[in-house]
């Protein structure tokens, strides 16, 4: 991958974070370790930002010098969450993205985390923007998740293959960390791409390819997603909302190790985020289903999404969580999981929050699960997810690189799933 001089300075930033890192030990606590493996009672030991250990029993594990203690009796403690996609900064252009970072980013930051997640990506955010963030970030200035920083390339909208790799080019230049929120076709449906738009996508994603970094495509009906993938295509955002995936389809892109973000939460309703007048919302607080984005206006999406991505995943496809939203992060978390729950068992679920979007954004070597050596990138549920999915939204403490960024302990509502809006 190109080293940028941007690059280079959120790495010594990263450092100079983890050198300030805590010590800390979270005992007694039930660990959901990795998909499969689950420690009923135990510690997870943190030093210099990363895990040090992970043992079993009652037995205190060898304290690290200065370390803080956190008892977890009844607790379970699970690896941070990771949202592939979401939308992140509410502006663009300088002058308002700085009122954006003045006025709402700390709240907004602290809503993440609150929610659970360590890691967050970008999508479709102001480029410069969301960089910026991303060094206040890693510099102490805000409290936040890590930021997965991506950059926007609309290839369907640009002249030829040329102005699209130029594209590429700059926004890796720049500092991004992965190319996303490419939609194919730019017209959804009826499916009629141009010889241009295919021959742009083709562009870059293996102009992407080229510069080390991921290209993210937003194929929304079958048919775009299988073109997307023999195209080249290796990470989809999201989970299809026109036609039915067949299994033949499922099983193409299973073939090529095509992995699917799941945003399954975009075909359903919300309720009591923007408003608390018991009316079906959709994701930006219009009328659902009315107001989905490249709908038919029926609501058949609520439908597609979750039994399309079921059937992706039953064919061998690494899904991954990601939420595409813009509003509360716990309600989001909350509405996802919901609509992910119609189709997926907890297990599942482990699987798909933890190792499987840890890999989406190619960092499966450091976060994801609980194992020595990876992150100490945490969360401390008041609830059992084994007995029910809501469980996922308990969180009452949430460690990042061993610093304790969110503790709710002894607050009334901790270990509450975090259900409603504002």
């Amino acid at each position: 991958m190109n080293q940028t001089i941007s690059k280079v300075a959120f790495s010594l930033a990263a450092l100079a974070g983890a050198a300030m890192a805590q010590n800390l030990v979270i005992a007694n606590a039930r660990i959901i370790a990795a998909p499969g493996r689950t420690i009923e009672k135990g510690a997870v030991v943190i030093q210099n930002g990363k895990i040090s250990a992970v043992t079993e029993g009652g037995a205190a594990p060898a304290t690290p010098p200065g370390a803080k203690v956190i008892d977890a009796t009844g607790m379970t403690v699970i690896a941070g969450y990771i949202d592939d996609h979401r939308h992140i900064i509410q502006a663009r252009g300088a002058e308002n993205v700085a009122k954006w970072m003045k006025e709402q980013a700390a709240d907004r930051m602290r809503e993440l985390l609150e929610s659970g997640v360590t890691t967050v990506q970008s999508g479709g955010d102001d480029n410069a923007g969301v960089l910026e963030l991303k060094r206040k970030i890693e510099t102490g200035e805000i409290k936040g998740p890590r930021i997965i920083a991506s950059g926007g390339v609309p290839t369907a909208r640009m002249k030829d293959e040329a102005e699209v790799r130029a594209a590429v080019r700059k926004v890796v230049k720049d500092g991004a960390d992965s190319i996303a929120e490419v939609h194919y076709p730019d017209k959804v449906w009826p499916y009629h791409p141009t010889e241009q738009e295919t021959k742009n996508l083709a562009a870059g994603i293996a102009e992407a390819k080229e510069m080390g970094v991921e290209f993210q495509v937003h194929a929304v009906s079958d048919l775009a997603l299988v073109d997307s993938v023999r195209f080249g295509a290796r990470k989809l955002v999201h989970s299809v909302n026109i036609n039915w995936v067949t299994k033949e389809q499922a099983k193409e892109v299973a073939a090529s190790g095509a992995q699917v973000a799941s945003i399954t939460g975009f075909g359903s309703p919300n309720f009591d985020v923007f408003s608390h007048d018991n009316q079906p919302k959709f994701r930006d607080g219009k009328p659902w289903p009315e107001g989905i984005v490249d709908s038919q206006g029926v609501g058949q999406e609520a439908g597609y999404m979750p039994v399309n991505l079921r059937t992706l995943y039953d064919a061998g496809v690494e899904v991954s969580y990601a939420t595409d939203t813009t509003f509360y992060a716990p309600a989001a978390l909350a509405h996802e999981l919901k609509s992910l729950n119609l189709v997926f068992s907890v297990p599942d679920l482990i699987k798909i929050m933890g190792p499987n979007s840890a890999k989406f954004i190619d960092h499966e070597k450091d976060r994801g699960t609980i194992e020595v050596g990876k992150l100490g990138d945490v969360v401390v549920l008041g609830g059992n997810p084994f007995d029910g999915y809501w469980n996922f939204l308990t969180a009452v403490v949430v460690v990042k690189g061993g610093e304790v960024m969110v503790d709710k302990r002894g607050q009334p509502d901790a270990g509450k799933p975090i259900l409603r809006g504002y």
